[in-house]
């Protein structure tokens, strides 16, 4: 007979739910109502600031096609990282004592390893794009012929 992992209780479900409404909500409505309005006016005069070597649009396109899939692998490695190297390690899925919020049996073994694999394909997929991202930004940025007009009235930092 299979040994199945410990669940959540419903009250447990719903401590975790709210825990993480908590903080992801308030998140959500700084991102929607502050950070990408403040960031589309930002995008029409970026050129027109400099910062260092780079100047505000440089800056804005290296920053999605380096730093969105860099910085998208190092969150998805500092949430899963630690847990996926675990099973790897042991391999046993769910780990010895972990709860689950649904029915699961263990599994041991290469089946266990097929997850924690994927997800580590995954973070160095994202870190390969980011690489790729900087050949596309480049290519991109000689692309552009931003609107010089703009500038008037704007200080140069």
């Amino acid at each position: 007979m299979a040994e199945w992992a410990p669940q959540y209780s419903k009250a447990e479900r719903i401590r975790l739910l709210l825990f993480h409404a908590a903080w992801a909500v308030p998140l959500f409505l700084l991102t929607e109502f502050f950070f990408f309005p403040w960031l589309e006016r930002y995008v029409e005069t970026a050129h027109c600031h400099h910062y260092g070597s780079l100047n505000g649009l440089e800056l804005v396109v290296y920053s999605i096609f380096i730093g969105l899939p860099l910085g998208l692998s190092l969150v998805v490695l500092a949430i899963e990282g630690r847990h996926s190297l675990r099973v790897l390690r042991l391999g046993q899925s769910p780990l010895p004592g972990e709860k689950v919020f649904r029915p699961a049996r263990y599994v041991y073994g290469h089946r266990a390893r097929i997850k924690p694999l994927i997800f580590f394909l995954l973070v160095v997929f994202l870190c390969g794009l980011s690489v790729q991202g900087f050949f596309w930004a480049d290519a991109m940025i000689g692309e552009l012929s931003p609107d010089v007009s703009r500038c008037l009235g704007v200080p140069v930092a």
